[in-house]
């Protein structure tokens, strides 16, 4: 008579595969959510500071803007450039995508901080597909050859 020997399970027939596989969609997982969460943050950080809100507001409020753009103004997309504090001190490189119905642009910031205020060296706003800077302090519209 002949033995029955038991069937092996799916564990028990595929482990040597799928131990390794597992592990490395286990660490490409946290990888994606760890590169996720930092640019989240980071987003964050910027979205919360006082240059990325005082530059937006004005564009948001400027006619020359909402002529180019249409309303609404918003975000769109991440804001790239840097945001450095030391103490009291600080100093604040942006450009910040933003869109309308009619088109879309970014706003440029470069600001320097000193105890609580903030000190704008510009704060322009340009269409995209265009040269042509809007500054948004002194509201008016800048010559090529301006800097």
């Amino acid at each position: 008579m002949d033995e029955v020997l038991p069937q092996k399970n799916w564990w028990q027939r595929n482990w040597k595969w799928a131990l390794p596989t597992g592990g490395c969609l286990v660490v490409l997982i946290l990888i994606v959510v760890f590169v996720v969460s930092l640019v989240t943050g980071v987003s964050t950080l910027f979205k919360e500071s006082k240059p990325y809100q005082t530059a937006l507001t004005k564009a948001q409020e400027s006619e020359w803007v909402i002529e180019q753009l249409g309303e609404p103004i918003e975000e769109s997309g991440i804001a790239q450039g840097n945001i450095n504090y030391s103490g009291n001190q600080g100093t604040a490189d942006l450009k910040i995508p933003v869109k309308g119905p009619k088109n879309s642009g970014e706003i440029l910031v470069w600001g320097d901080k000193s105890g609580d205020e903030w000190t704008y060296k510009y704060i322009r706003f340009r269409v995209s597909g265009s040269e042509q800077e809007y500054d948004l302090i002194n509201n008016r519209l800048l010559s090529a050859e301006s800097d």
